[in-house]
């Protein structure tokens, strides 16, 4: 199924557009893609007229131009009527924003089925319907939402497929524009009536935009799940992991999704055992998604066993990440007398008597930015050590705003993952910076640092399954 149409649109016809609403789904989605996409938008209502001082069509067989992508926001009822008459004029693409079709039931079922024939007598990519559709810019934005309310993230390299729209725009779009984790492509696959997650990761799985794709799943059709488990594998063997985060694992979520999209979803430990076998990376909530996302997207290698340094300025946060490392199943180094005495030789004269060089590594208020580098170089070094943890509160005045510059330069020579704590607000941001665009991943709290070093341990695991599954 060839999905450029869909993502990379050189036109656009927006269907159910209003003179008169300039709220109405139809209309928001005309003027974003006019002003702020590359695609060549047109507008289509049966009575015509203007927008924008632009011609609106009363039909899309009256458009002058060949048509790549429809959108069609009309009532359920009118749907199948306006999808046929795209067939007929071959358009390649369609999101149906429209609700009112399996998720509901009944004459939504049968409706739903009438647009499943209608799109494969044309072969017609679909998207939806129920689902604000695709987000891929520079291209082309479907989402019914003003651009005064809607969040985008910066450019990069995660896909994200979500069932919902909601989840989409909030706890992805949102959360990843806080945490400036970057999208390639996004896409509301809704009640997935033709495109379903499947097809999207054969797609990104062969984009090279994409290095990530995070899924919001809440549930499979009859032997989709199988499906999506292979499809999920040939992206890992591509180097492109899968992140999932489902819902509906208890007896009212189940509910729920049926009624939200019309899903229904097998036995949560059945399923996420599943997940295991087939290396995909499973989020246990909310949280772990956006901090899983945020440190996969930077590519960085993974851990086989969960070995982890932490190097902190404070001693309260050295005690908090050490709770929250056997939390989350990783354990902490234990360093001899030897290598702490190692370490201590590295320090300043401030801060070598009071320093503590067991792990968690508390170099205290005394230290330098020197201290930081020589002491990070030391772990790098360390065979013991798979990752390390930065806990770094920039409150001391012998910091400097270019600790993570001058820390991560030393770093990245080294093929270990680090990532680092730092506090996110504006006048520290040119540390934040200076680790992330040298390739350090930053978290907004300690809990979300430890969180990424448990990202990196089940990418590791993945990797083995995966490995030696293939022989």
């Amino acid at each position: 199924m060839d999905l450029k149409s869909v993502f990379q649109p050189r036109t656009l016809c927006v269907i159910g557009v209003s003179q008169y609403n300039p709220l109405s789904p139809g209309t928001v989605i005309y003027q974003k893609n006019l002003h702020e996409m590359e695609v060549e938008v047109f507008g289509v209502n049966p009575r015509g007229g203007t927008l924008d001082g632009r011609e609106i069509y009363k039909s899309i067989s009256d458009v002058p131009k060949d048509i790549d992508l429809a959108v069609i926001c009309v009532h359920a009822e009118a749907v199948n009527e306006v999808l046929e008459e795209c067939g007929e004029v071959g358009v390649k693409g369609v999101v149906v924003v429209s609700g009112g079709f399996a998720e509901i039931g009944g004459e939504g079922i049968e409706r739903q089925n009438q647009l499943v024939k209608i799109a494969k007598k044309y072969d017609m990519v679909v998207i939806g319907p129920n689902c604000v559709g695709v987000y891929s810019p520079p291209y082309v934005d479907t989402f019914f939402l003003p651009s005064e309310r809607l969040v985008t993230p910066p450019p990069g390299n995660v896909a994200v497929i979500s069932q919902s729209g909601g989840i989409l725009v909030d706890q992805f779009f949102s959360k990843y524009t806080e945490r400036k984790i970057g999208v390639s492509v996004a896409v509301s696959t809704g009640n997935k009536a033709i495109v379903d997650e499947n097809v999207l990761l054969e797609y990104f799985k062969n984009d090279p935009r994409t290095k990530l794709i995070a899924v919001y799943l809440e549930g499979f059709r009859e032997k989709e799940g199988t499906l999506f488990l292979r499809r999920a594998m040939e992206c890992f063997e591509r180097k492109k992991p899968v992140l999932v985060f489902m819902a509906g694992k208890s007896d009212y979520g189940k509910q729920a999704t049926a009624s939200h999209t019309g899903s229904v979803m097998a036995a949560y430990n059945v399923a996420s055992a599943a997940f295991r076998q087939w290396g995909v990376i499973e989020a246990e909530d909310e949280y772990e998604v956006i901090t899983f996302s945020k440190v996969l997207s930077f590519n960085l290698p993974s851990i086989k066993n969960g070995n982890i340094a932490v190097l902190t300025i404070s001693g309260g946060h050295g005690v908090l990440c050490a709770d929250l490392c056997v939390q989350y199943g990783l354990k902490l180094v234990e360093f001899t007398e030897e290598e702490q005495e190692e370490m201590r030789m590295l320090l300043n004269p401030s801060a070598a008597p009071i320093a503590s060089l067991k792990n968690p590594i508390d170099l205290t208020g005394s230290l330098t930015d020197s201290d930081v580098e020589k002491v990070a170089e030391y772990l790098m070094r360390n065979e013991k050590v798979e990752a390390t943890i930065l806990l770094m509160l920039p409150y001391p005045p012998t910091i400097s705003m270019q600790l993570g510059r001058r820390t991560a330069n030393i770093v990245r020579k080294y093929r270990k993952p680090v990532v680092a704590y730092v506090p996110w607000v504006q006048k520290y941001q040119m540390i934040v910076e200076g680790f992330e665009l040298n390739g350090v991943p930053v978290a907004h709290t300690v809990e979300e640092a430890v969180q990424m070093i448990k990202a990196l341990k089940l990418k590791g695991e993945a990797e083995m399954r995966i490995n030696r599954s293939l022989g």
